[in-house]
């Protein structure tokens, strides 16, 4: 039998793990509400598709992919590509239509041709 634990001994322990080495940190000076100021560098161009499956590609590969990444796999034949693509959306949960894949896999496939 599992026994909740009493509220005051909950309460306790999350004051506790609360109070935890905020006396030895300060705020940035930057910030009053103790965020530092950060810069982040986004993706260049080549993080998309531009060219042959283009379309196809931005819009079902690169949710989770660069073209980058895509562009680097090895030559692999339609079969190949094809269950890595049904992988993607059975295991993954990509979001396209089962319809899509033979078009994805069209792409990747004219892609891989054009890279030679």
């Amino acid at each position: 039998m599992i026994r909740p634990l009493p509220l005051p001994l909950l309460l306790g322990a999350a004051i506790g793990l609360l109070a935890c080495g905020t006396a030895a940190r300060a705020a940035p000076a930057d910030t009053a509400a103790g965020f530092a100021k950060r810069t982040v560098d986004l993706p260049s161009p080549g993080a998309m598709f531009s060219g042959t499956g283009a379309a196809t590609l931005n819009r079902d590969c690169t949710m989770c992919h660069s073209a980058g990444f895509i562009d680097r796999q090895p030559p692999l034949a339609a079969a190949t590509w094809t269950a890595e693509v049904k992988k993607m959306k059975a295991i993954f949960g990509a979001p396209y239509a089962e319809a899509d894949i033979p078009a994805i896999v069209d792409a990747l496939l004219a892609r891989q041709q054009a890279a030679k």
